[in-house]
């Protein structure tokens, strides 16, 4: 089973009646033969825009990460019941890679170290600054006039 971060936007709730939504969250998971890894709150958060979900207004939701193994072919089932659980203002799914290539940095610390003027790539910087331009005018205002006629 592919391993997946969940996130779930749910309304402003009480404590309980959140830890029951979450709940069913999880439920609907469990039922459908996955499993969670990992649950990670993120707390109350105003909402980056209002969004009216189900003919209520919200204006700000708490944020749920969930690490889940779930087959592909219930995601549609899943996200079929999420979207009629009115707890739930929004959810969406993003696969994670198993496969974590190694980070490879670059050997420039010698070359950060001195001074701005003889970096490589402030010589790059100033050599690209040089250059003549590529269009010689842009705009033709077409006017006949040797002065722009709208500035003052």
């Amino acid at each position: 089973m592919p391993t997946y971060q969940m996130t779930v936007i749910m309304r402003k709730m009480t404590h309980p009646t959140l830890v029951s939504a979450v709940k069913k969250v999880a439920d609907e998971i469990y039922t459908s033969g996955g499993y969670i890894r990992n649950i990670q709150s993120l707390g109350t958060r105003p909402l980056p825009n209002k969004k009216r979900v189900k003919g209520l207004t919200h204006f700000e939701g708490t944020y749920m990460l969930m690490d889940i193994d779930v087959r592909t072919q219930d995601i549609p089932n899943i996200i079929d019941e999420y979207n009629r659980d009115k707890d739930i203002i929004q959810q969406f799914f993003i696969g994670k890679s198993e496969a974590t290539a190694e980070i490879e940095c670059e050997n420039t610390l010698d070359d950060e170290r001195k001074p701005p003027a003889e970096r490589p790539s402030i010589q790059r910087l100033i050599q690209e600054g040089r250059r003549p331009p590529r269009f010689r005018k842009i705009f033709n205002d077409k006017t006949g006039l040797d002065y722009p006629p709208f500035h003052r």
